[in-house]
Order: structure tokens, then C-alpha cells, then sequence
């Protein structure tokens, strides 16, 4: 199995969080004219994980 990419498991939020998993929603709040909706495409981290291309993890932040 050398095609796992074992660095994608977080001890934190691995339990799929309801909170984690609604951030999804949060871009919806931006206005049309954010940089978000009108950037130039770019690839973004599922279809990284998914090509098997490395990318940056997030992590807790603690303020």
C-alpha cells in the first residue's frame, strides 16, 4: 500500500466535528465581489489530496 497518504489524519478534527464540517458554509457569506468568488481558479486541498499532490495542512490554532 505505498500510495497511502498518511499525513492527511488530524487527532483533532478526524471525527468529522459538526463545527469543523460547517465551515464549509462560511464563504457563502462573502459579498460577489470578494477575491474568493473572482480569483483565477486555483487547485484547492481535496483535489490536491485526491491527484496525490503534497499541500499544506492546517492546524489548531490557540489563541
Amino acid at each position: 500500500m505505498g500510495d497511502q497518504q498518511t499525513d492527511l489524519a488530524d487527532y483533532y478534527s478526524n471525527t468529522g466535528s459538526m463545527y469543523v464540517t460547517s465551515l464549509v458554509f462560511l464563504s457563502l457569506g462573502l459579498p460577489a465581489t470578494d477575491s474568493f468568488w473572482s480569483a483565477p481558479f486555483t487547485e484547492w486541498t481535496q483535489l490536491k489530496a485526491w491527484s496525490g499532490k503534497p499541500f499544506p495542512k492546517d492546524y489548531a490554532v490557540a489563541y
